[in-house]
């Protein structure tokens, strides 16, 4: 069996839809399901804000080391520890780069995010030729059409969590749409970023280099690399109910590497309290995504 088939053997009895990526940076070995098609991203968007964030700090508008005090209104629900420390807290803007990727810290985003600005990340995205990657919505903004809250003004973040409490999300809203009004990506684009990181070419050898140690710091491994070398991966996960993603690189050894973006779309139905089902759910994703990996590190460009 070729690498595509194997992994498509894999994916297509979960019933679920897939935008996937993956070459091999020096053979050009490649493979792909629907490359092409716009998915949501949920927190892989997180990547295309750190190569703005490091491309402002070099064109001089403040510097990796300054510090951002965090607001007591951008506090963010979903993932991250930031929500729940003490006001006054003030990380440098490389730590927040740090926390927003390796435990895709939401808080921290909203912070960067609205340092560099959603507009200038989409366009710097498509100065890189990058057109299929739009970062459009920030993370209230998602969560308040995914719960059918007011966009204007946003909910606080009480609200915020009493929705995620009592509010099943809604696969039908905005936050979903496969489209360019979302904040969304192809997987080639995706993984076409993740290739230029590497290569120097997101910005100065310096700052890929920094990004890639950041991405090579991840805490979340469970999908894609979860069965491969912890210092031979470098990657960021995205998860929303339904969508659970992955996108990074395999650095299998000098001149070896792999770039790739697994994008998922499950529409089973989750009811509000069934945690049972949405684990089941999660399980079988996630470990279909870590043969995926595996598949990939074992074979591609590797002339099978």
């Amino acid at each position: 069996m070729t690498v595509q088939s194997r992994i498509e053997a894999v994916l297509s009895p979960l019933g679920i839809e897939v935008g996937f990526a993956a070459t091999h940076l020096q053979s050009g070995a490649n493979v792909a399901i629907n490359p092409g098609i716009l998915w949501p991203t949920a927190s892989v968007f997180k990547v295309p804000v750190m190569v703005e964030v490091y491309r402002q700090a070099e064109a001089g508008r403040f510097g990796l080391s300054d510090r951002m005090p965090m607001p007591d209104e951008q506090r963010t629900v979903g993932s991250g520890v930031m929500q729940k420390l003490a006001p006054g807290l003030a990380p440098t803007i490389r730590d927040l780069v740090m926390l927003m990727t390796i435990i895709s810290d939401n808080t921290a985003t909203e912070m960067l995010l609205d340092l560099v600005g959603a507009e200038q990340v989409t366009a710097t995205m498509h100065r890189l030729g990058l057109h299929d990657i739009h970062v459009v919505l920030n993370l209230p903004q998602l969560f308040a059409h995914v719960y059918h809250l007011p966009l204007s003004p946003l909910p606080d973040y009480a609200a915020m969590q009493e929705a995620m409490r009592t509010k099943p999300m809604d696969y039908d809203s905005l936050a979903f749409a496969m489209t360019a009004e979302n904040t969304t990506a192809s997987a080639a684009d995706m993984a076409k970023l993740m290739a230029l990181i590497v290569q120097h070419e997101a910005g100065s050898a310096a700052a890929c280099t920094d990004m890639l140690a950041v991405l090579g710091a991840q805490q979340l491994r469970d999908r894609v690399p979860r069965y491969l070398p912890a210092r031979a991966t470098a990657n960021k996960t995205g998860t929303f109910k339904g969508i659970r993603n992955d996108a990074g690189l395999m650095l299998r050894g000098p001149d070896d590497t792999i770039a790739f973006a697994l994008f998922t779309f499950d529409r089973t139905p989750l009811p509000l309290d069934d945690y049972r089902l949405l684990a089941i759910r999660n399980t079988l994703v996630n470990d279909a995504m870590a043969e995926t990996g595996q598949i990939l590190w074992d074979s591609l460009g590797r002339g099978e």
